[in-house]
Formats: structure tokens, sequence, C-alpha cells
């Protein structure tokens, strides 16, 4: 049972609201009263539990963690980007569509085929505001954060707020997804699946650790995400990640030192 409720001072609004919430999300709507988060989650035996307040959405785990949708890293990236210190996504991308000619301000779609904290989708927006970008997300509770936090999160900067409102997000894997997608379909595909080797865990993971999809890249996989882009794919890794060997990358984009990286695919090369 997934549930969803609010918090413990809501008013007539937010409950209304709540209802409505876990209506359209296919989740049980609960009236929190004065039982609190641990007393619910041993009355229901749920693996989480959804706490809407007028500050937004959190999603609550037994182990006494929680986790709410904020820009993380896209926030400092944002950031470089406004100082004039680039960011290797959108140079990966931008490789991309210099390659296909297309000029600044053209339309293109761009699937996030692992979206999770919508971290990269939000600065490939912030960057190229005409692309049309859609992400997927496996996990119930992190596309639930996500998704909310991308319809309703407000920046103080419109600009960065206009970002992720042009978002749009799926409950869906991509090893689900790409195959029911028609050829040359999507411009650019994206993947940033979990690193073979992992580097530095960011704190905002560690409440979703055990919550998240394990998705890996295989011949079948690479084979249907060319067959849908139109352009090319671009994946995150680390450089010496089995990844890049077995399908050794068109061009490289990231730091010499860089401890992850970008690996671009052209359509027209494969």
């Amino acid at each position: 049972m997934n549930i969803l409720t609010t918090s413990q001072k809501s008013n007539e609004v937010i409950q209304e609201e709540a209802k409505a919430l876990a209506f359209s999300m296919h989740m049980t709507y609960i009236k929190r009263g004065k039982t609190s988060i641990p007393a619910l989650f041993g009355k229901y035996q749920c693996e989480y539990i959804a706490v809407l307040a007028g500050s937004g959405l959190t999603i609550h785990f037994p182990e006494n963690q929680q986790h709410t949708f904020h820009l993380s890293m896209a926030q400092l990236r944002i950031l470089r980007i406004e100082r004039g210190e680039g960011d290797h996504l959108v140079n990966a991308v931008q490789t991309i569509l210099d390659r296909k000619g297309l000029h600044e301000g053209e339309t293109f779609t761009f699937i996030d085929s692992t979206i999770g904290l919508a971290s990269d989708s939000i600065i490939v927006s912030y960057a190229f505001p005409n692309a049309q970008i859609q992400g997927l997300e496996g996990s119930f509770p992190i596309w639930l954060a996500t998704s909310y936090g991308l319809e309703h999160y407000i920046h103080n900067d419109q600009t960065v707020t206009n970002a992720l409102r042009r978002i749009t997000i799926k409950y869906a894997t991509f090893e689900k997804y790409l195959p029911k997608l028609p050829d040359n379909s999507i411009d650019i595909i994206y993947f940033d699946p979990m690193f073979e080797v992992p580097v530095e865990e960011s704190p905002q993971f560690k409440p979703l650790r055990g919550h998240t999809v394990e998705s890996h890249i295989d011949d079948k996989i690479m084979a249907q995400a060319m067959r849908v882009a139109t352009y090319g794919v671009i994946i995150k890794e680390r450089p010496f990640s089995s990844v890049f060997q077995n399908y050794p990358p068109h061009q490289w984009v990231g730091g010499k030192y860089s401890r992850i990286g970008y690996g671009v695919y052209m359509k027209e090369l494969m």
C-alpha cells in the first residue's frame, strides 16, 4: 500500500490537495490527525509514506530517513554556467547539436532515461530552453518526489523555475519504455546508470539507498537507444568503466582528471 497523508498541522486546503494528489497517483489517502510517522509505519507496514505540507512533499522511510525534492548539485552547476565556466553535460549535448547543424534556439527532443533527482535534466533545460525534455524513473518514491518537485518547486530565479516546469517525467524504466518508441523518434537519449565503481555518495541520496532501481547498459539497450535516437546517445560514467570499454564513444566529454564524464555516440556513425 502506497500511503499519502499530510502534516499534523495541515489545513483543509492541504488536506483536499493531498486527497486529489493521492487519487491521481493511485495512492491511499490517510487522514493524519495527530498520529506520528513511526505510528503510521507501525499501523500500515508500508515501505514509505508521502507527506504533503505547505512547504512541499516529503517522502518518509521506516529507517527514520526522509527525502524532499531539492536542486542539489544542479544549483552549483547553474552558478558555474552563469559564471561562464560551462558544464560537461551541456558540452556533450552541444557536440551532438553542432554535428547535426542545429542552430541556437532550435527545438530538439531529449529523454533522460534515468532521471532520479533530475539534476541533469534541469541543467539541460536551463541551458537549452527550447529543448523538449522527458524523464523516466523506475522507483516510485523517487518518481513521486521528483515529479511533484518539478511541478511545484519555486526558485528565486524565475529562469530556473521555468526550466523545472519544462520537464515532464514518467514512472517507467528505460528497459520497458524504449522498445515501445518508434524509430528515430527522440533526438538525444541520455543515460546516467548507477556507477560500476561508486563515487562519494551525495547526502541527498543517502535516504534513498535501497529504494533506487539499478539499471545497466547492455547490447540490447544500446541497440534500442540507437534505433530510437535521431541524433545520438550520451552515457555518463567513469572513464574506465566497462560501458566505455564495451562501447567506445565517438567522443569523450569531461575534464582530463574528471572522476566522471560523458560518452557521446553519433547515430550517423553507428
